[in-house]
């Protein structure tokens, strides 16, 4: 059942993490919790949002002690996304050179085959793509922000139709779960690659 499916993936990569502590080392609490989007902000990308209608709206956020730029770079390599989230790999870009609207890639979330299409992208600064699947419409967001001391990387993601419909509270969980996961491990990466150079 798709259900069943899609929550095992978001499980599935909750039971996975890394563990990512939720410290905001150097930068104050007060101006990294001020520098980030309440749960009712819609983010947004190049006028971009997430379906601000379907039953299934959730948002995650952490500070990352390292630069826009390796932030970007392993937000953005989707071909090597298996180096630090495997549970939604293979992933593969279909679409030649760098990330921009237009570009298709293909990820295998808990073996479900996934054809997602960018909508938009501001270089180190946001993207936008749409991931239909199996009668889930899903627009997924991911948002960065320079602050002192680092980048605070925001995923918000929509899921609308009648199996996001069928189970409204389960699939919320599902779906906090998998983004929480994946902007910590999106943290430990990046903030392990700055420590060494």
């Amino acid at each position: 059942m798709l259900i069943t499916t899609r929550r095992r993936l978001f499980m599935g990569i909750g039971a996975a993490a890394l563990g990512a502590t939720a410290t905001l080392a150097v930068q104050p609490a007060a101006v990294a919790d001020e520098a980030r989007p309440s749960a009712r902000t819609f983010q947004e990308c190049r006028g971009l949002t997430v379906d601000k209608h379907a039953p299934v709206i959730s948002t995650a956020s952490v500070f990352v002690k390292a630069s826009p730029k390796t932030v970007w770079r392993l937000h953005t390599d989707i071909d090597n996304w298996s180096s630090w989230i495997p549970e939604i790999t293979p992933a593969q870009k279909k679409t030649p050179g760098p990330l921009r609207p237009g570009s298709v890639f293909e990820w295998s979330p808990q073996g479900m085959h996934v054809t997602s299409t960018v909508k938009k992208v501001r270089t180190e600064r946001c993207t936008a793509w749409a991931a239909p699947v199996n009668g889930i419409a899903g627009v997924h967001l991911f948002t960065f922000k320079p602050v002192k001391g680092g980048v605070i990387a925001t995923t918000q993601e929509s899921w609308s139709g009648a199996p996001a419909e069928a189970d409204i509270p389960g699939n919320q969980a599902s779906l906090d779960t998998g983004l929480r996961d994946w902007v910590n491990r999106l943290k430990e990466t990046a903030e392990t690659q700055h420590a060494c150079h």
